[in-house]
């Protein structure tokens, strides 16, 4: 939250609650945005072990090592994608639980 938009709304009584969510929700980024671009780079990250894993085939790459944590960093943003899916399932689930 942005403290001179607080304190605009505080100085200036007139100014209704509801404009202020509005200017925060437009700088804010939204859900289905930050969903994309991290699912892009965890597509990104297993395209590029792809390609390590093809250019040590041909023997292009010297150094193993860098082939080897092209292929960890896909496999840890997969984990973490899918045990992020499965939190959002869950607090799903409990949400529609909930009695009204």
């Amino acid at each position: 939250m942005k403290i001179e938009q607080l304190a605009n709304s505080i100085i200036n009584p007139n100014k209704k609650l509801a404009s202020l969510n509005e200017t925060l929700e437009a700088d804010a980024p939204k859900f289905a945005e930050v969903l994309a671009s991290s699912l892009q780079k965890v597509s990104d990250d297993q395209l590029y072990a792809e390609q390590m894993d093809q250019m040590l085939a041909v023997g292009e790459v010297e150094n193993i090592h860098d082939v080897t944590i092209a292929a960890m960093k896909a496999d840890m943003s997969i984990s973490v994608a899918v045990d992020v899916t499965n939190k959002v399932l869950s607090a799903y689930n409990e949400i529609m639980r909930l009695q009204l």
